[in-house]
């Protein structure tokens, strides 16, 4: 296929590099319905994805397979449940001691108690977008930083998109704009109950032996991006549009919150701050999938808290759902539940 990538590949749409890198299914899910399956898949596709990734790319990707803590301090109202749920869906897990805390992680505070380790991963995302780019442009594929406006229609058939005064043909379309889908899709005549979900998260500096894992708390997560780079912090769910704003009173407070599980994050430089959108569809569930609406376009969007744990996936099930490899179609994530 000749492949062209059309819009803001270099920012990502405020997502794809504004992320922490998580590659979280199990901390984030709490029922095995068919998006924790999918979540799931992703992450055991994880590792030899990036091998392909680094191999065509030449551009080093940094993962970690060390896992995730879930402080009881920070879990304590949904403990037992949590722990069922790991039990019954056979989830690598263990219950650390207080004592074995004291071994395996011994920074972190001693008021979080027992911690749960969840066998999860995690990826420094800017770096493997960096890869992205350049394994597209190394498998000959056009990377064009031009916005779309528009689009050329023969019946319920797309022609060609419109960006910036030039026409690029094509015989299928994926509609993947993250938080701005809504507004290229109006073009189309079409209507997508998603909206932006905004995030402000920060990046301290703190020597990679204070921490191995990913830590999940309530409100808040601490990313370790490791090879010098740091800690990321995050994140507000803020139901504000696309407000780039960044609040120094907000920031201050994830770094207190984040503190109160790893105290040394208290006294790190500041390093940088910023803001994410992250792309919600009105049943948190994503949309990807055939339009029923028009006969060449695919959507692959709504992917909410989860862009980079899914990424492999999506982009295996898209791709066969184009290429139309007999791949069954997910109701769940079907655009036609919203008549797309």
């Amino acid at each position: 296929m000749k492949i062209a990538v059309l819009g803001d590949p270099v920012n990502s749409l405020q997502a794809s590099r504004a992320a922490a890198g998580m590659l979280a299914p199990f901390c984030e899910c709490d029922k095995a319905d068919r998006f924790f399956k999918f979540c799931r898949e992703s992450l055991n596709k994880f590792s030899q994805f990036l091998e392909e990734l680094v191999s065509v790319s030449g551009v080093p990707v940094h993962f970690s397979r060390e896992g995730s803590l879930m402080p009881f301090s920070n879990y304590r109202e949904t403990w037992e449940e949590r722990k069922q749920f790991f039990a019954c869906e056979d989830i690598p897990h263990e219950i650390w001691s207080v004592d074995k805390v004291r071994q395996k992680a011994p920074y972190l505070s001693e008021d979080c108690g027992e911690v749960m380790w969840v066998g999860e991963g995690q990826v420094n995302n800017r770096q493997m977008h960096d890869a992205l780019m350049k394994a597209s442009k190394n498998l000959g594929n056009r990377v064009l930083e031009a916005n779309v406006s528009g689009f050329i229609l023969k019946g319920s058939v797309i022609t060609a998109a419109v960006a910036d005064s030039r026409q690029i043909h094509g015989g299928q379309f994926v509609l993947a704009s993250g938080s701005w889908s809504p507004q290229l899709a109006r073009v189309l005549g079409v209507s997508i109950p998603l909206k932006p979900i905004k995030g402000q998260m920060c990046r301290v500096q703190l020597d990679d032996h204070f921490m191995d894992y990913t830590l999940h708390g309530k409100m808040t997560y601490i990313a370790p991006w490791r090879e010098g780079n740091g800690f990321v912090i995050g994140s507000t769910m803020e139901d504000r549009g696309f407000d780039p704003s960044i609040e120094e009173g907000v920031i201050d407070l994830l770094i207190a919150k984040a503190a109160e599980i790893l105290p040394h994050l208290k006294t790190a430089p500041l390093i940088e701050s910023w803001t994410g959108l992250r792309p919600a569809a009105e049943d948190l569930m994503p949309i990807m999938g055939e339009s029923q609406r028009y006969d060449n376009l695919f959507y692959s969007s709504g992917h909410y808290r989860n862009g980079i744990l899914l990424t492999p996936n999506q982009a295996d099930y898209i791709s066969a759902l184009i290429r139309d490899t007999g791949v069954d179609a997910i109701p769940e994530f079907s655009p036609s539940r919203y008549n797309l």
